[in-house]
């Protein structure tokens, strides 16, 4: 399957991810109480933590089976499953043991900003979601085979179809009265499910067996060494994703609210993030592909600019029409009382919008295996990051959690990396930047003044906002085909557009 219909499919899944949890959240929210949803969040962000102990093999996985399918060394790729699946197995036994210290230590770091039954609670949901991380990591190795094989479609249909059965059972669980132990045995059922599939159709469907025999030391060696680099780009990744949250549950005296407001606003950011990722695990094999076949810096340049833009393309609009219309969207969403989480938002997004934009650069990286110093670097900023939120939280604890985020952000993804993508990639950053933002910038501004404007005239209703919302969309259409998009990305469009025709038609 080429990179193209896996971007669509990536992109379609995104919608009924983003969709989704659009639907449900405010149904969460209403249902569970401030409180409640608070503590269910909170839970969340503490066992995302596990994850980290993927230490890097994920993305080890996608890379190096890529790079023996575009080698003929089916044995090396068997040997490499081998040594995953191994891993695999001790880490997921390895994050129960972590998954009981942490429902242990949960009433003591907790005990200031929690109530006595909002800890009990807290501790039962930590004990399913852990189950649920053990499930995630032991059986990582057979999801990432199916990406690196370009089986996206498999991919993307099975995650698309459990995002349709949770969403069904979350509603049923909700309304039967089970609260949010209801919402996390559902997910912890569905992720048994889909990654059961997974591991069948690596073992039946690719052929690909894994082999527990004749691995050298060596080959072990390589595969550690890129992985441990990535993970700590992974803990830096994890630690801005959740250390907000985790400071003010600990350090915040009666916390739950703002715990609340915060994980909304980190919500809507997600939806954001999930976007401009789409593409990630789409690229990654074409462009080990194209590393290995000996890209001159040159070409991996042209192929950020192209990359690049066609992700600001689709951010720019969405970013946009957050900043003119998220907070009337957010308070008909989740309610006045959320309202501040539109700040939360604006801010991290703001950051964001220049990350994703680069974060090919960071696939190019890896798939050279020069991202040494980048994982480096970005520890030390996450380390700031710490730093200034335990400080600015004294201040004000929402938006001081989120500058704090901000900045280490834009040190560490943008201007770090900035460096980074100079020394290793060779890359001109004012021509990278003239070429990235020409033509697009002024077409998200012309669509955010008409936004502004249309928005004085319209009433604080769903009707006025989807009005809105769709006047920017015709606009900034209007202006990329006019001065934004050039001749490639135009064509781009019209040919899935036709594809999406063609289909249709049959």
């Amino acid at each position: 399957m080429d990179r193209k219909t896996g971007v669509i499919l990536s992109y379609v899944l995104m919608i009924f991810e983003v969709c989704s949890t659009l639907l449900l959240t405010p149904f969460i929210i209403r249902t569970l109480g401030q409180a409640e949803y608070g503590v269910y969040k909170l839970s969340a962000s503490v066992v995302a933590y596990l994850l980290l102990l993927d230490l890097g093999v994920g993305n080890s996985i996608i890379r190096f089976i890529a790079k023996y399918r575009v080698t003929g060394e089916k044995d090396q790729a068997r040997k490499f499953l081998g040594v995953a699946t191994i891993y695999y197995l001790i880490v997921g036994i390895i994050a129960l043991i972590a998954g009981f210290v942490l429902i242990v230590v949960f009433p003591s770091v907790f005990a200031k900003g929690l109530t006595e039954n909002e800890i009990i609670l807290g501790q039962k949901l930590l004990a399913i979601t852990m189950l649920n991380s053990a499930v995630t990591l032991g059986t990582a190795a057979y999801n990432n085979v199916i990406i690196a094989f370009q089986q996206f479609a498999v991919s993307k249909v099975a995650s698309i179809v459990q995002i349709l059965i949770r969403m069904l059972l979350t509603v049923v669980v909700l309304k039967c009265g089970m609260g949010s132990l209801g919402i996390v045995s559902v997910n912890l059922l569905m992720t048994v499910l889909v990654r059961a599939f997974f591991v069948l159709y690596v073992l039946i469907k690719i052929k690909l067996v894994p082999r527990f025999t004749g691995i050298e030391l060596g080959f072990i060696k390589e595969i550690v060494a890129y992985s441990s680099l990535i993970l700590l780009q992974m803990v830096a990744t994890q630690i801005n994703a959740s250390v907000d949250q985790i400071l003010i549950g600990s350090l915040v005296t009666a916390s739950t609210s703002i715990l609340a407001v915060y994980s909304v606003g980190t919500q809507v950011t997600q939806y954001f993030q999930s976007i401009g990722s789409a593409f990630t695990g789409v690229l990654m094999p074409g462009v080990v592909a194209l590393v290995e076949c000996g890209a001159e810096p040159e070409k991996l340049t042209a192929e950020m600019i192209r990359v690049g833009r066609i992700i600001l393309i689709v951010l720019g609009i969405i970013w946009g029409g957050f900043l003119v219309c998220g907070k009337q969207f957010i308070e008909l969403w989740a309610g006045g009382e959320n309202s501040e989480a539109y700040v939360v938002a604006v801010i991290l997004m703001s950051a964001y919008l220049f990350t994703l934009t680069e974060s090919i650069g960071s696939q190019i990286l890896w798939a050279k295996n020069q991202h040494r110093e980048q994982a480096i670097l970005k520890i030390v900023i996450v380390l700031i990051n710490i730093i200034l939120t335990v400080f600015l939280i004294q201040w004000e604890p929402l938006i001081g959690a989120t500058i704090g985020t901000f900045i280490s952000l834009m040190l560490g993804d943008v201007l770090v990396m900035n460096l980074i993508f100079v020394i290793k990639l060779k890359i001109n950053l004012r021509h990278y930047y003239l070429s990235l933002f020409k033509g697009l910038v002024p077409s998200i501004i012309i669509a955010i003044v008409v936004g502004s404007v249309f928005k004085m005239l319209m009433p604080n209703v769903w009707l006025g906002l989807i009005s809105n919302i769709l006047l920017m969309c015709i606009v900034y259409g209007v202006a990329m085909m006019t001065i934004g998009m050039n001749t490639y990305e135009k064509h781009l469009i019209f040919s899935i557009l036709q594809k999406l025709w063609i289909k249709r038609s049959k």
